[in-house]
């Protein structure tokens, strides 16, 4: 019986060592997260700059063009994926590439047009994050900004930011 037992586990085992090894362990694709630790609904619009999306158009504001941004709202001190990409942003992102995040109010953006949002939005925060500040922080990104991001390019400062 105990020899049956062990022949039992071991074909188990040896099936499941088989059955895994089909398995893909990455997953099928990767979130990136804003994590809103303030008390206030917020609209995150995001953008890639990198030599898969073809675009190189890091500005200061708003782009005419609507179809470049991903809108998601993110509830208040929630951890809220707003974008997801196939790869892992940390292995394929150059220094050069950009993901830009804008911050606003849900007030802010709720019952405007996107043209009234180019011309007169007022952002929280603006980020503008290269594949190495991706690398550095990880695929969640806090919202306000965090310590380690201190010498990251954004609009405020860090400074201000955290005042």
């Amino acid at each position: 019986m105990k020899q049956l037992k062990s022949f039992f586990v071991g074909f188990i085992v040896l099936f499941y060592l088989v059955s895994c090894e089909h398995l893909s362990m990455e997953p099928d694709f990767y979130c990136i997260n804003l994590f809103n630790k303030t008390d206030d609904f917020l609209y995150v619009l995001c953008r890639w700059d990198t030599k898969d999306t073809g675009l190189y158009m890091k500005e200061r504001g708003l782009h005419n063009d609507s179809s470049l941004y991903h809108i998601e709202d993110v509830k208040p001190n929630y951890f809220d994926p707003f974008f997801m990409v196939e790869r892992n942003p940390e292995d394929y992102l150059k220094s050069t590439d950009t993901l830009t995040i804008f911050i606003l109010d849900k007030e802010e953006y709720e019952g405007k047009t996107w043209s009234q949002l180019v011309d007169s939005a007022h952002f929280r925060q603006i980020y503008y994050l290269s594949g190495d500040d991706i690398r550095l922080i990880g695929t969640t990104i806090p919202y306000p900004p965090s310590e380690i991001m201190r010498n990251m390019d954004m609009v405020p400062s860090y400074e201000e930011a955290v005042r």
